[in-house]
């Protein structure tokens, strides 16, 4: 899906619409597309991509404790985060999410990955207050992450690997209305606790918010 804009032929645009998200669809034109609730959109220089950002989570989290995602870029390295602007994408690009991934680090401890998935909701908000997706974290399964079980050697036990969904995007359904990003729109992730969540390690650990996407930059 790389290339310079002549390189989107209408069939070429058209040969691609059983890989778009639900509520996406070409329009025959090169590199335009429609999406649902939002109208015909240019992508000339379009790109299967993801937003990603990484956030710290406290080992104790009373009533009321609440994170942000995409918000705090300063300081942050590319492990953490692919954002350049906080709450919004940089000046000349767009996007269309089309799946919402909540992944905690995969050595968090099973139990760790359970308290965090039992007790805590998730919302994505554009602008000030439109919240476009919310609900219990299980709502928010991941794609991405470890799977299955792993042996020790030191006691001879074997551990269960504990994941929000299994690890296969073709498992995990995409939204069926994108959320489209546009040029300059800020947006952001919560985790509410609206009860107590305290990680039996009582360790912190770290959790991603990935946004699969189709990706526009400006053309170079």
């Amino acid at each position: 899906m790389y290339g310079n804009p002549q390189s989107y032929r209408p069939q070429f645009m058209a040969g691609l619409a059983q890989q778009f998200p639900p509520g996406v669809t070409a329009t025959g034109k090169p590199g335009e597309l429609y999406i649902e609730g939002v109208g015909t959109r240019k992508f000339a220089d379009m790109r299967e991509d993801s937003i990603y950002d990484r956030v710290n989570i406290a080992a104790a989290n009373p009533i009321g404790t609440e994170y942000v995602w995409f918000r705090d870029i300063p300081g942050k390295n590319l492990l953490d985060t692919n954002m350049r602007d906080a709450s919004k994408l940089p000046q000349g690009q767009q996007a269309v999410v089309y799946r919402i991934n909540f992944v905690l680090r995969d050595d968090t401890p099973p139990e760790d990955k359970t308290e965090i998935l039992s007790t805590g909701y998730g919302a994505f908000i554009l602008d000030d207050n439109n919240v476009v997706k919310e609900g219990p974290m299980p709502l928010f399964p991941q794609t991405y992450g470890a799977h299955g079980s792993i042996s020790t050697t030191l006691n001879a036990t074997t551990k269960g690997v504990v994941t929000s969904g299994v690890p296969s995007a073709g498992a995990i359904p995409k939204l069926m209305v994108p959320i489209y990003l546009a040029e300059g729109r800020t947006f952001r992730f919560i985790l509410h606790f609206y009860e107590a969540c305290n990680l039996p390690s009582a360790a912190a650990t770290y959790a991603w918010v990935i946004l699969d996407c189709l990706r526009s930059r400006p053309l170079v």
